[in-house]
This record gives structure tokens, sequence and C-alpha cells, in this order.
């Protein structure tokens, strides 16, 4: 049974997210655990003070509990799937120390979260709670864009960065991940700066039993790259791998060998290269 943990601060954005994971995984029997990261700052001293409750944490817990049982009813009612429970859980701590402790309590296998991305004209960077998740969570984690609504998935890219290496112990995950959804599998690898024909070889080598379209670039920007291919192939999800080092320079720097995660419009599977 997969455990899967699903982020919420009930706006429209995570809700879309949570949607979109449980039609993904509506075959496979999953527990779902739901958790709303609560921030105290919202209660002023009056508040407590003038409480009629028990205790000060039954005061903190009363809505958003009523919320998140109201959402898992909602839930349960329009799936009507008996592949699927749902569990609630509230947290008051800092926001990526919650997770944590949740990934390591329920022995999460994916975290899943929904994003801004792109609104409009105007381009909007990643929240900082997602900057936060890519930056410090080791886990899978599924990250939705905005408005994104579920259709079955069929193609998913990987784009390679100069710093990523086809290895069998990073790829174990992706390829599950593959495997289980029996996706046709799309690999770019972009060489920003220079052509690069020993990592092409490499590449070749490490990819020869797996069967996958594959296209190297040279002398592009990765995000040129990446919406070009976008825009010519029909994917419908992706995978990144990002790197313990210096991962915010993937989010913000306009450099030609980053990726900017905030203009992708697709689903993504955030894995970290090990």
């Amino acid at each position: 049974m997969k455990k899967i943990l699903l982020l919420t601060d009930f706006s429209d954005n995570s809700l879309n997210a949570i949607e979109y994971a449980t039609q993904l995984f509506k075959n496979e029997k999953c527990t779902f655990h739901i958790m709303h990261v609560h921030k105290i700052g919202g209660y002023t001293s009056s508040d407590l003070m003038y409480s009629n409750k028990d205790s000060v944490y039954d005061t903190f817990t009363k809505e958003p509990k009523n919320k998140l049982e109201a959402l898992i009813t909602s839930i349960q009612e329009k799936e009507n799937n008996k592949n699927h429970i749902f569990e609630a859980h509230i947290d008051f701590d800092v926001f990526i120390d919650a997770i944590k402790q949740v990934i390591k309590a329920q022995e999460i296998d994916y975290v899943v979260m929904g994003t801004n991305g792109i609104s409009g004209a105007r381009e909007k960077l990643l929240g900082s709670n997602t900057k936060n998740v890519i930056k410090h969570i080791d886990c899978k984690t599924l990250i939705i864009p905005e408005n994104y609504k579920f259709k079955p998935i069929k193609e998913l890219l990987l784009p390679l960065d100069p710093k990523t290496d086809v290895k069998e112990e990073t790829f174990t995950e992706l390829l599950k991940f593959l495997e289980d959804y029996k996706l046709q599998f799309h690999i770019l690898r972009v060489n920003p700066n220079e052509e690069n024909a020993e990592k092409k070889h490499r590449d070749h080598v490490n990819l020869a039993i797996i069967k996958c379209k594959y296209h190297i670039v040279n002398n592009v920007p990765i995000d040129f790259a990446l919406s070009t291919y976008l825009q010519t192939n029909p994917i419908d999800f992706m995978a990144l791998f990002v790197h313990n080092e210096g991962i915010i320079e993937h989010v913000l720097s306009k450099s030609s060998t980053k990726i900017t995660f905030s203009k992708i419009t697709k689903p993504m599977l955030i894995l970290h290269a090990k």
C-alpha cells in the first residue's frame, strides 16, 4: 500500500493538487495523510485568554480540524474509492520539520503539493514552501501546477543538465514510476555552453537497456531547449533530478545551465540525485 502525504492550506491550488493525486493513484491501495501546518501567529493573546476551550491546543486545532474533516468527507463522497484511506494531521511545527516528522513516522512514499507557476503574463516564482520542500525534503515529491486538471499520463520527459549523470542508483525510483504507469520515456540532455561527446557516449552506454527517446542539444540554454521540447512533443508529465548543492539557483537563477521551475507548466516528479 502506498503512503502519500498531501499538503494543504485549504487554498484552491492545494485542493486541486489533492484531486490530481487521488486520480493518479485511483487504481492503487493508498493511505492519504492530509496535513495542514497551522500558523499560531494568527492568534492573539486575547484569543487565548477568553477561550472557553479546555486547552490551548483545542483552541488552535478546532478550525483546521473541522476543515480537514470536511475536506476528507467531501473527497470520499466524490470519489467513492474503496482503495483509499484518509487520515488527518495538524501540526504547529516549522513547516519543513513537520513534513519530515510525518514522512519518518508514516513511512511516506510521496509528498504532493500545488504551486502557482505562471499566472497570466506575469511570471511568479515558486512559493517559498514549495522551494523549501524541493530543497530540504528527500522524498519523492509531486508538484502540481495551478489549475492543472488530471488526465491519464502517457509521455514523461526527463531533462538532464550538465551535473546529472545517468546512474543506476539515481534512476531506480524513476524507472519504477515509468513501469507502474507504462509511460513513454523521453530524455533531453542539454549542454548549454559546449558540446560534450563524452557525456553523450556515457548516456548511450548507461541507457542501452532502457527503452527511451533520447535527444541531445548543445549550445542552447536549458530553459529554451526545455520549452521548445514541451511545445513540439506530447509531454504530459515531467521528472526532475535536483542536487542538494545550489538548489536555490535552480529556482532563481537566469543562468543558461539552470532550469527555472516556475516556467514548467506540467506536473513534476521531483527526485533527489544520489
